[in-house]
């Protein structure tokens, strides 16, 4: 077998900056959600903080499933990410037959939002709301991408030491995973999916030769794919198009002008105009233009080193992991962060079209958060394993 891309590096003394550096961007998150719902919350719920006391609930909930894998030995995930994958699939099935209905039909346990089903209700109406929290629910596709982390890590490993299948196995979970999440239809979240498991393939060192021959294929039909579909497309045109306010580049614009109107230093924490209803999805996709309306170009950059130096931090503990099934998942879980933050910093800045795509442990949503903080949880154990 050829050697790996990360190699493997001798254990280093505890170190508590990782832990640090993600509650620092929880707290960071959780003010600037206070901040930027304000206005929506009032006008919604006739409350202010109705947002942000859901999103504690989030974190907190995301805390206990941190702390659980934090001292859950990262070794023994291998019967666990089975069942994830399992239950994962079905979930995503689910989803596309229910995609198969017109969105317009909204059922109990899986609704229309923003034209596509992408969410499965845990206790849908008539089951009674949970209390502070109400009814839950999660996005099978947002769980997929810790899912092919672990499940590809732990095949691939595994097969590794006794000489199995490599490509296939790769290539069959990769598709199966994205073609379900395609069906929903989430494009963005498909291509992160399977980008996800080709870095965890790659790392482990197998042959990339089949997967240079297979890529321009996928790429192929994935353009097929947004050219056969007026909303893909129309999200694709807004990025070139300067078209008015009632198009799909009304978002983008809206985006520019809070990232522009901050300047160097910006307006003020608490000070945006954007928030008054201007810019869709306030808290969530478009949580960055905020921090760059508040504190400018100057608070933007302080932001992207620090999700750089997590990033980091998530990098040096897959070289120094004590085995290849650690080095694996801690280096997709970091790629993880990583490409998440950017692709949705250069939707923002329009570099790419609109993904919808968050910003983990930033950005408001329960799904995102729970699923990042049981990835770094994972993260924070091979490194605790890694200094003993």
């Amino acid at each position: 077998m050829k050697r790996s891309f990360i190699q493997l590096k001798k254990p280093k003394g505890k170190d508590n900056s990782f832990i640090f550096t993600i509650l620092a961007f929880l707290g960071f998150g959780l003010f600037m959600i206070a901040d930027s719902t304000v206005i929506t919350s009032n006008t919604l719920y006739g409350e202010p903080y109705r947002f942000v006391l859901l999103q504690l609930g989030w974190i907190i909930l995301g805390l206990v499933c941190f702390f659980v894998f934090y001292n859950f030995d990262y070794k023994k995930l291998s019967r666990t990410s089975y069942f994830l994958f399992l239950f994962n699939v079905i979930a995503l099935i689910i989803l596309a037959i229910v995609g198969l209905f017109p969105c317009s039909i909204n059922l109990p346990f899986s609704p229309c939002v923003n034209g596509a089903n992408r969410w499965l209700y845990l206790n849908p109406p008539p089951l009674p709301a949970i209390p502070f929290l109400g009814v839950i629910g999660f996005q099978p596709g947002e769980l997929a991408k810790l899912t092919i982390i672990l499940y590809l890590s732990v095949q691939l490993s595994k097969n590794i030491k006794e000489g199995g299948e490599l490509f296939w196995v790769y290539m069959v979970t990769a598709s199966l995973l994205a073609g379900l999440i395609l069906l929903e239809p989430n494009m963005s979240t498909a291509v992160m999916v399977f980008a996800l498991g080709t870095i965890v393939y790659f790392v482990s060192g197998a042959p990339i030769k089949p997967v240079i021959i297979t890529v321009p294929i996928i790429i192929a039909l994935s353009v097929m794919v947004i050219l056969v579909s007026p909303y893909r497309r129309s999200r694709l045109m807004a990025m070139f198009s300067g078209s008015d306010d009632q198009t799909s580049s009304y978002h983008v614009k809206q985006a520019l002008m809070a990232l522009g109107s901050g300047g160097v230093m910006g307006v003020g924490f608490g000070q945006s105009k954007q928030k008054y209803q201007y810019l869709p999805e306030v808290a969530s996709d478009s949580i960055f233009a905020i921090i760059g309306e508040e504190f400018g170009f100057v608070g933007t950059i302080l932001v992207t080193i620090a999700y750089l130096y997590l990033v980091y931090k998530g990098f040096e503990i897959a070289k120094n992991a004590p085995d290849l099934l650690g080095k694996l998942i801690a280096s997709g879980i970091s790629s993880w962060l990583g490409i998440q933050f950017f692709i949705n910093v250069a939707a923002m800045t329009k570099i790419i079209p609109l993904t919808g795509v968050p910003i983990p442990l930033i950005s408001y949503g329960g799904s995102s958060m729970i699923f990042s903080l049981m990835g770094l949880g994972i993260l924070a154990n091979i490194s605790k394993e890694s200094s003993q």
